[in-house]
Order: C-alpha cells, then sequence, then structure tokens
C-alpha cells in the first residue's frame, strides 16, 4: 500500500499539467469575455488542486515536493515572456520613459494606498511592511519584505491572489472604464498583476502581453529601488 502510495505521488506533476491543459482547452471554447475571465486555467487549476488536497487531507509537504519540478521552471517561463516583448520591441523603445514614469507611479500608488489602509484599520507594523511592495513578481516582493520586517510567506500568498484577481477580472476592469488603448492596458496588467496577469494580457493580444513584460519587468527593479526608500519615509513622517 506504501509503494502505491508513492507511486500516486510522482504522479502529482503529469496530473497537474494534464488538468491545466484541459482546463486552458475549456477556456478556449469560450468567447464571451466575462466567462472568459471566470475559467482562467490558472485560477481554476488552484481551486481545483486546493480543493482536492483539503478534502482528501493530503499533506502538502508531500505535494510540494513531488511537483517541485514545476516550481523551477517559473523563472524560464518567466524570462520566456520576453518574447512578445522582442517582437513589439520598437513599440516599447518609443515609450520607454513614459513606461518608466508610468510604472513609477503605479508603484508609489499601491505602496502609500497599502500604507494608509494599514493605519485607518490599525494593523501591526508587520502586517503593514508585509503588504508594502505588492506590485512586483514574488521573488522581489519577499526579498523587499523581508528587508522591511514583513512576514514574507503573507506577502507571496497576496502577491498570489493580487495575480489571480488581475487575471481574472483585470482587462475587463481596464476596458470597462474606457481604456482601449492596447499600450496602456498592457503596461496596467504588467504593474499591478505581474507574471500571472501578464499571461492573461498574452493570451488577450501579443501587443498587450509585450507592453505588461516590460512592466512587469520595469515593476520588479523599480520596486526594489523604491519601496525600500518610500516605506520607511511614510512610516517616519505619517506614524
Amino acid at each position: 500500500m506504501t509503494e502505491l502510495h508513492l507511486t500516486l505521488w510522482y504522479l502529482t506533476t503529469p496530473a497537474i499539467i494534464l488538468l491545466f491543459l484541459l482546463l486552458r482547452a475549456f477556456n478556449k471554447h469560450w468567447q464571451h469575455s466575462i466567462v472568459k475571465s471566470l475559467t482562467n486555467p490558472v485560477f481554476l487549476s488552484i481551486a481545483i488542486i486546493a480543493l482536492v488536497l483539503v478534502n482528501l487531507k493530503l499533506p502538502y509537504a508531500d505535494f510540494s515536493t513531488h511537483s517541485q519540478l514545476l516550481s523551477w521552471l517559473l523563472e524560464p517561463a518567466i524570462v520566456a515572456l520576453a518574447l512578445p516583448l522582442y517582437q513589439q520591441f520598437i513599440h516599447v523603445r518609443k515609450n520607454l520613459l513614459l513606461i518608466v514614469s508610468t510604472c513609477s507611479l503605479g508603484i508609489i500608488n499601491a505602496t502609500v494606498v497599502a500604507f494608509i489602509l494599514s493605519i485607518l484599520f490599525d494593523v501591526p507594523a508587520n502586517l503593514s511592511a508585509s503588504v508594502a511592495a505588492l506590485s512586483v513578481t514574488t521573488p522581489i516582493s519577499l526579498i523587499v519584505t523581508e528587508s522591511l520586517g514583513g512576514i514574507s510567506s503573507l506577502a507571496a500568498a497576496l502577491v498570489i491572489f493580487i495575480g489571480l484577481l488581475g487575471a481574472l477580472f483585470g482587462l475587463m476592469l481596464i476596458k470597462w472604464i474606457g481604456v482601449n488603448n492596447q499600450q496602456a492596458q498592457g503596461i496596467a496588467m504588467g504593474t499591478a498583476c505581474h507574471a500571472i496577469g501578464t499571461v492573461a494580457a498574452l493570451d488577450e493580444h501579443p501587443k498587450i502581453g509585450a507592453f505588461s513584460s516590460v512592466a512587469m519587468a520595469l515593476s520588479a527593479l523599480l520596486t526594489a529601488i523604491i519601496v525600500p526608500v518610500l516605506y520607511p519615509f511614510l512610516v517616519n513622517t505619517l506614524l
């Protein structure tokens, strides 16, 4: 029985890949924007896997160990997002200064709003530091959060949650408020919703994905520069 149990765990990665491919095919079947957003394959994969683990009382440590290959592939997958950036580079180069400026404003706005909400809800200092650097991909968020004295695991969970929300509703909300320029849509998605949002942007249109890719990369760099300076300034000024 133990050998069978171990064998089943080794099927974890193939099962995750198969589940994602099936959900992706299901998602592509729909044309309606709302249904397409709600059937996002990343979101549904996470939800289904979580339900299976909880309901079958499977240990997460074993699941994590046997799906480690997918974690290792995360960085190459992010690097692969450079392809649409290369394909649209002529458009990106013309607007690079504007992209840097808007990404910086997005990071500053996210940090200031999170800090003000922390004050209003009177949260502990370590929780406040944990929500200071969420407009960035997970690895950078972990490093910045630790440097500020926050809870890195909480920051990672929030970053993933924000990315999922962006993938589900980001483009729909952007279009609803009247932003139809593809460059602006991509920059907004990359700055606010990082890698998961960028994948959704790429699925929508290569140009949106390209600008989302560059915004995501710049946001990672700018967050590491801006937030460690801005957050202590806000603490010393407003507290």
